[in-house]
């Protein structure tokens, strides 16, 4: 992988806090649903380290999506068009479907709606319409809902009641699985989400996939600071094991 310098070229700002940054350079942004890039501003070392974002879109025109949490991403969203951004990627290993057959149901957390989109845009694109379900803890939290719906069946959660279920995304796919027993199951956001979506597939011998999140510094394997604990026992990297493994590897039980 090799650093490419873009231009953003267009910033949508789908809710206070959040930045849609399209950016394009040559050659063309590649990537699958799930993987991500490495990105920093041309802003020289305040901060020092790229951030890893999944990719939203790719070809002529890349995207990410910004959540602003500290001054880096502060940085990003407060970027306009004709702006330098440097790419590494794309990175990691993406979601595997098939494009046919089973349900596909989708758990989206948080800014983990970025890859899910992705997803649910390339499935529709081969003829699928996934089942997507996304939860945040507010309305405010809520972005990119209308192209989900574009793509797919939704149905979202909140926290606090102010849009779709009062409560946990898990609750709904609790009751999509007892309508769904033969799902296969592909999520995305918090840990504590991610745990519960791949726990709740394990006991149910659901197929699913999790695409991981974890601050990095390198995003190509060599910082180890994106380790975490498989079943086996063994430390997989995000960056270069994953983002995307099996709710089995990291949740199953214990060998």
């Amino acid at each position: 992988m090799k650093w490419l310098r873009t231009t953003i070229t267009q910033i949508e700002r789908p809710a206070p806090g959040f930045a849609l940054l399209r950016f394009a350079g040559q050659p063309e942004i590649q990537g699958e649903p799930g993987q991500f890039v490495m990105v920093r501003g041309a802003w020289g070392n305040d901060p020092i380290l790229a951030r890893a974002f999944s990719l939203v879109e790719v070809g002529v025109h890349g995207a990410i999506l910004v959540r602003v949490v500290g001054r880096g991403t502060r940085r990003l969203a407060d970027m306009r068009p004709g702006d330098s951004i440097d790419v590494l990627g794309p990175a990691g290993h993406g979601f595997d479907f098939s494009g046919k057959g089973d349900v596909s149901v989708l758990v989206a957390g948080g800014v983990g709606v970025a890859p899910i989109l992705m997803l649910a845009e390339s499935m529709a694109a081969s003829g699928q319409r996934p089942i997507v379900l996304y939860g945040a803890r507010g309305s405010g939290e809520l972005v990119l809902c209308e192209r989900l719906a574009s793509a797919g069946e939704v149905a979202v959660a909140t926290e606090d009641g102010s849009r779709g279920h009062r409560g946990y995304v898990t609750d709904l796919l609790l009751g999509v699985l007892e309508k769904q027993p033969s799902a296969h199951l592909y999520a995305c956001g918090p840990e504590g989400m991610l745990e519960a979506v791949a726990k709740m597939a394990v006991r149910r011998s659901v197929p699913c996939q999790i695409a991981l999140e974890s601050p990095m510094a390198c995003g190509k394997g060599t910082c180890k600071g994106c380790a975490v604990l498989a079943r086996s026992g063994q430390y997989l990297y995000i960056c270069s094991d994953g983002p995307v493994l099996s709710a089995d590897d990291i949740y199953g039980e214990e060998q």
